[in-house]
């Protein structure tokens, strides 16, 4: 049985050892914290590198929808050695990202599923947000906070925090119904009733915090430090240095044999 503390415990297999080591090398070459990316990447996708929004455009493991990732690519795309598909892209009149080239902008777009690019990206539009948030604040962001800027994007974001630290209790669909539209589960209750701008802060609060710090446990023992967890050591790999790749494999393997059915299947998108 497993342990009921481990970081892993509810862990899909959709989070292969690409999708692991893509978020690691992006938390530690940006310094977003790698727990509130594994638990963005849960909470969008599942873990699901191909995850596909039915509502909206969001495809990938952070569900970027195009617009944003066009802008990404555009921004980082050099950083990244995309440099070619990058300069590609252009800005119209209303600062929309645009690609003349129709086959060349569905390339850029099914770089979405590439899972170590996909983390990437996010972890570098985090640390955007990151400053956004904190100069408009005038305080450091909360995980929680960091996630609702990628949720609302980072204008909306601020203006869902000032009006929630002003005890706002307006529904919070009334003030953003295009979000709302877009992701029910999050806007509304199971009756059907709108929650407030502090209930859904809430919401996000307890959820992504607590994710954000449970997956915080388990950097350098996903893919890629030769450190063999004690679950992995248990099926008689005594060694205390496991080659990485061999240790990434035997690691996926015991979170699906010890999950239950249930557990492997992805979330809604954004059902918080």
């Amino acid at each position: 049985m497993s342990d009921p503390d481990t970081p892993f415990r509810s862990l899909p297999s959709a989070a292969t050892a690409p999708v692991l080591s893509g978020i690691r090398q992006a938390s530690s070459a940006t310094k977003i914290d790698f727990g509130l990316l594994m638990a963005e990447a849960e909470q969008e996708s599942g873990f699901r590198a191909d995850a596909k929004a039915s509502g909206s455009t969001a495809t990938g493991l952070f569900q970027f929808i195009s617009s944003t990732w066009l802008g990404l690519v555009q921004r980082f795309g050099d950083k990244y050695g995309l440099g070619a598909l990058a300069r590609q892209i252009s800005t119209d009149s209303s600062g929309k990202p645009v690609v003349a080239d129709a086959m060349a902008r569905q390339r850029i777009l099914e770089l979405r599923k590439d899972p170590k690019l996909s983390a990437a990206l996010a972890a570098e539009q985090t640390r955007l947000n990151q400053r956004t948030l904190e100069s408009a604040l005038g305080r450091p962001a909360s995980n929680a906070e960091l996630y609702l800027a990628h949720f609302l994007g980072a204008s909306g974001a601020v203006t869902f925090l000032k009006s929630a630290a002003l005890g706002d209790s307006t529904a919070a669909a009334d003030r953003m119904p295009e979000a709302a539209t877009a992701n029910r589960a999050v806007f509304f209750d199971a009756s059907g009733r709108a929650r407030s701008l502090g209930e859904i802060y809430q919401l996000f609060s307890d959820r992504i915090d607590a994710e954000a710090q449970r997956f915080s446990k388990l950097r350098g023992a996903d893919a890629g430090t030769g450190d063999a967890p004690s679950y992995v050591r248990s099926l008689g790999f005594s060694a205390t240095r496991v080659n990485p790749p061999i240790a990434a494999m035997l690691t996926l393997f015991a979170l699906t044999a010890q999950q239950p059915p249930a557990a492997r299947a992805g979330p809604q998108r954004r059902s918080i």
